[in-house]
């Protein structure tokens, strides 16, 4: 029989086969840990004891995980906390073969609503702000995760090999095993973007356009190239260490970059930060919806529902898309405005020049203008 530290492995273990996300093991085993402070402190139960008890019927498992949201939501914990915590519990008491049934679980088990609360829209004006106040890596980073949408777990595991500096509009292949849905998808990058990437690139990790640059093929780009001095002896654990602490130092250089600013460290209703990495997707989320419609928008960012969509599509139709959308998400690329307001400059001159050779031929043939039949 296994023990209670083995069990809780076991389910740990069975919880990464399912996502590949070492911050759901992670989620997951600070879960149990409150599970078990609140049996020790209700029944004076480890994780192990309870099962056994609850096996033996000395106490009803709806009526334990019932006082579990409540022990919670006395402490002060928020209803989504509370929601991954039991349903955390509930996976591993199932884990342990005690039944647990779905509609005898929502009569006895109330969970306090969830309240949803507003967020502060980021805007460009915000965005320009915040992209003086950084340094030249997390502009870069900024600039591609709002001009792409991804997660922030996908930003940090790019590698050279997964773009595509040859199409137009810069593709980057996200790879199946560093997406939340486990599906391969491409994402596209502005031209801002693209010319800050791969300056970079050449300043970062000596990159050579147009070269082979072996030295980073398989090395992420964005992420941290030492996690600690200790060694780890299994290569999955210093992979998503490495994952986790790539995204862990950009959060917090992120933080720390908008507190010494008061007008950029504005808060949510949460009291979370307004400017976060989750809001960078959902500024391109919003953007690319208003302009090419909420299908294309949420298939670009990876949610499932809609990937099927997206590959119905084919790939110069998504290209036309996303550049129909690309002025919308550039932030401060003014040699592009410029260029655009050189272009209009010019069409408005000939237009003029048209206008003015259709009112000479007129005259010269007789022809009334519109005033004429107005007038009449």
């Amino acid at each position: 029989m296994l023990k209670g530290i083995d069990r809780i492995q076991e389910f740990l273990d069975a919880a990464y086969v399912r996502s590949h996300s070492e911050e759901t093991v992670k989620s997951y085993r600070n879960c149990l840990k409150k599970f078990e402070k609140f049996t020790q402190e209700k029944f004076d139960c480890s994780l192990e004891e309870i099962v056994l008890k609850l096996k033996a019927e000395k106490y009803d498992v709806y009526e334990v995980l019932r006082d579990f949201v409540v022990f919670q939501d006395k402490i002060g914990f928020m209803p989504r906390t509370i929601d991954l915590a039991v349903n955390a519990a509930k996976g591993y008491l199932r884990h342990c073969g005690i039944k647990i049934y779905t509609e005898d679980f929502k009569h006895v088990v109330r969970l306090p609503k969830k309240v949803k609360s507003y967020e502060i829209p980021l805007t460009k004006e915000i965005l320009i702000r915040l992209l003086r106040n950084v340094s030249p890596k997390l502009q870069t980073v900024i600039l591609v995760a709002v001009s792409s949408g991804m997660r922030i777990g996908e930003l940090v595991q790019i590698t050279i090999k997964d773009i595509d500096f040859d199409s137009t509009p810069t593709k980057i292949r996200i790879r199946a095993e560093t997406t939340k849905t486990l599906t391969t998808r491409d994402c596209f990058i502005t031209a801002e973007a693209t010319k800050a990437l791969k300056d970079y690139l050449q300043r970062y990790h000596e990159w050579i356009e147009g070269g082979t640059n072996p030295h980073i093929a398989n090395k992420p780009i964005f992420g941290r190239t030492s996690i600690s001095k200790r060694k780890l002896q299994e290569d999955k654990i210093l992979k998503h260490s490495k994952v986790l602490a790539s995204k862990s130092l950009l959060q917090k250089t992120l933080e720390k970059a908008i507190e010494t600013i008061p007008d950029l460290s504005t808060k949510n209703e949460n009291g979370k930060h307004a400017i976060h990495f989750h809001a960078f997707r959902k500024f391109f989320r919003t953007t690319v919806g208003n302009v090419c419609g909420r299908d294309f928008a949420e298939a670009v960012i990876g949610h499932r529902f809609y990937l099927d969509t997206y590959y119905q599509i084919d790939e110069d139709q998504k290209k036309e898309l996303y550049q129909k959308a690309e002025p919308y998400l550039t932030i401060s690329d003014f040699a592009k405005i410029e260029k655009d307001v050189k272009t209009l400059s010019v069409e408005f001159l000939e237009l003029k020049k048209e206008h003015e050779e259709l009112k000479q031929y007129m005259r010269l043939n007789s022809i009334p203008g519109p005033e004429h039949f107005l007038k009449n």
